[in-house]
């Protein structure tokens, strides 16, 4: 391709030869100035022979190779468009510039520009995060959940090793059957000690009573000899006073016959009256042997019935002791079984308390056998999981597992550096951007701090830093015309907007510093 007349004119200031062609220059033209494509005649002009002998400077053969370059690029059309520019192109560009700039001083006065602080989160339940930790020690046997898994409560996450509690709880309930059998034992000790002791105190009482009854003969014995004792003395003291009587009319018999005996000697009386007499005396001699006899049988009678009285005295003593023996050994009988059925009470009582601890001990190794089931407290999902394998050996409240309950609405919990934290406070907007969800793909999730601890923590990675609670707008996105709801303990990076600058004073505000400074100079 060769250049036009008029551009080397311009480069090498030589005349050249021509030739007329025409170039479609359309597309070059409406690139460079817009509007319709047209056919733009074009002279093209065979460059004249430089004079011999004529050197050409180093300057005008720059510009002659630049050209040709430029030709070699361009159309020719194009080459003319550009070296014979429009008239009215200068003021074109000049309106351009002023437009543009008044768009720029618009949009900078008008539009604003976010300041943002950085804070890396998850996203946890709003409220209380369930902790799943063994209160006993123990060894994993068998983990039967992944963390993000969801779980119904009371669902097993991690079952610990129960050959020991196994153990001891068998050991438990043969202890309680030892204790139970001997309390039956006992029992039946106490009830075969009171049946004894029961049949013992009725035959004692029966033996009691007969002794009773034995004794009361004899009394009424010993009275019936004592009323015979006192009718013999009675009748003895009678029969004395009849014999002294007896005696007495004996005497006066013995006198009168004497009398009459010298009476009849006299003559004064006849043999019959003195016969009767001694008939009368004689009577009265046989009534006194008579009476005499009877009272010495009376006396011996007496004498018997006094010896009998003694020996029934005796007998009733006899008795009597036999019965207070009776007594005493049946209130001995009833002091022994007491005794017994104390002891057997105690013994008793002690087997019961060893059943009941061996009860409480069976209870607390079956809810040690429950514990060692790690269950779910809620329904919910398994924010984290820090056991993995079976033989894990845990400690007494460390922590298995997480979970965040069911339909708890998630926050996000995150950390913001101190150096950035300084115009953050509760109610600042939020955009939120998900690891697992970019947001080029899934947009922002907008939302607001609604809490900002009060103290600073120190992190190992971020230094001080201040833990922000902050509510989501919606706890999903949208993905081929499907809804994704977000996990508890997704990652994302929270964008807190602190504060909204217009870009016009940002952009001058290099300017107010600078003048700034000169005024303090």
């Amino acid at each position: 391709m060769k250049l036009s007349y008029k551009s080397l004119i311009h480069i090498t200031g030589s005349p050249l030869t021509s030739s007329e062609e025409f170039i479609d220059a359309s597309t070059e033209a409406a690139l460079l100035f817009g509007g319709t494509a047209t056919s733009v005649k074009v002279i093209a002009e065979e460059p004249a022979a430089l004079p011999e002998g004529k050197l050409v400077d180093a300057d005008t053969s720059l510009r002659l190779q630049t050209a040709t370059i430029q030709s070699d690029r361009w159309s020719t059309s194009l080459q003319t468009l550009i070296d014979q520019p429009p008239s009215y192109f200068p003021y074109q560009l000049i309106a351009g510039g002023i437009a543009f700039c008044i768009a720029i001083i618009t949009w900078a006065n008008l539009g604003h520009i976010d300041e943002v602080g950085k804070a890396r989160g998850r996203l946890v339940p709003l409220g209380e995060v369930y902790k799943v930790h063994p209160v006993i020690f123990g060894k994993v046997a068998r983990v039967y959940i992944q963390e993000g898994q969801t779980v119904k409560a009371g669902e097993v996450i991690a079952q610990l090793d129960q050959e020991i509690a196994l153990n001891e709880l068998e050991r438990f309930k043969q202890e309680l059957t030892a204790y139970q059998t001997q309390v039956l034992q006992t029992q039946a000790l106490i009830d075969k000690t009171r049946l004894e002791t029961k049949t013992r105190m009725v035959i004692n009482q029966a033996e009691i009573q007969g002794q009773k009854a034995t004794i009361a003969q004899a009394i009424s014995k010993i009275q019936s000899q004592k009323v015979a004792i006192a009718q013999g003395e009675e009748k003895v003291q009678i029969s004395q006073a009849l014999l002294d009587q007896l005696y007495t009319d004996a005497t006066a018999q013995k006198e009168r016959l004497q009398r009459l005996k010298v009476l009849v000697e006299q003559g004064a009386l006849s043999q019959e009256q003195l016969f009767q007499a001694q008939q009368n005396l004689s009577d009265r001699q046989r009534t006194i042997t008579q009476q005499s006899g009877d009272i010495k049988q009376t006396l011996a009678e007496s004498q018997r019935e006094q010896m009998t009285l003694q020996q029934v005295l005796a007998e009733s003593q006899r008795l009597q002791a036999e019965l207070t023996q009776k007594q005493a050994e049946g209130n001995t009988v009833e002091l022994q079984s007491e005794q017994t059925i104390q002891k057997l009470q105690v013994q008793k009582t002690q087997l019961q308390a060893q059943v009941q601890q061996t009860e409480k001990l069976i209870l607390e190794a079956k809810t040690k056998l429950k514990q060692l089931a790690l269950t779910a407290p809620v329904d919910g999902t398994v924010l984290s999981l820090n056991v993995r394998n079976s033989g894990e050996v845990v400690q007494s409240g460390q922590t298995i597992a997480e979970l965040a309950p069911e339909n708890a609405p998630l926050i996000l919990e995150a950390t913001l550096p101190t150096k950035e934290a300084g115009f953050v406070k509760v109610g600042n907007e939020v955009k939120i951007k998900f690891d697992a969800y970019p947001y080029q793909d899934y947009s922002i999730i907008s939302g607001k701090v609604i809490s900002i601890s009060p103290n600073s923590t120190v992190n190992e990675q971020l230094g001080a830093v201040y833990r922000l609670e902050i509510a989501l707008d919606r706890n999903y996105v949208k993905a081929n015309h499907q809804t994704i709801k977000f996990q508890a303990g997704q990652t994302a990076t929270a964008e807190i907007i602190i504060r909204r600058r217009r870009i016009i004073d940002i952009l001058l505000e290099p300017l107010k510093e600078l003048q700034a400074g000169g005024s303090t100079l």
